[in-house]
């Protein structure tokens, strides 16, 4: 089997082009930054070009820092316009970007069975709600998730 390994940001620029001529990309992804809702190494995530006004909770692709992709959610929008963004399975680190950095919307996490979970229905939303209010606590949360039910998937990354 022939394969050929692409730069990350060579080949998140490609999905750029692709959601800009109207299609939907289903992107796999990597990493834990955005547990417990998306798993790195397992799951993945159905991107679009964003239709519509982006709120607070929304899980966008975004160039940050003017140096790589991330998949995280907008935190928080800044009286300048500057978007804050950070990972649900971050404790404290986050990231900034303008809206037009801001490249995709992910719309539903894909499990292996092909099975979707829209992010934005009203269980998920009031999930990230309760998520986001455990962020004094999380941190002891997630070194559970970590070492118990993802560790057959951090083997991936």
């Amino acid at each position: 089997m022939l394969q050929k390994i692409v730069d990350n940001n060579e080949a998140i620029s490609e999905v750029a082009s692709l959601l800009k001529e109207g299609h939907k990309v289903i992107l796999p992804v990597k990493g834990q930054s955005m547990l417990p809702f998306i798993v790195g190494g397992r799951d993945s995530v159905e991107l679009t070009r964003p239709k519509r006004a982006l709120f607070v909770g929304d899980a966008v692709l975004a160039w940050v820092d003017n140096s790589r992709y991330v998949l995280h959610r907008l935190f928080e929008v800044k009286d300048d316009g500057l978007i804050v963004l950070m990972g649900d399975g971050n404790i404290a680190g986050k990231e900034y970007c303008k809206v037009e950095d801001i490249v995709a919307l992910a719309e539903y996490v894909v499990k292996p069975d092909g099975s979707r979970t829209y992010l934005y229905s009203k269980g998920q939303r009031c999930g990230w709600q309760i998520w986001k209010s455990l962020r004094p606590v999380r941190r002891w949360i997630l070194a559970i998730l970590r070492r118990t039910i993802y560790r057959k998937y951090r083997k991936n990354i």
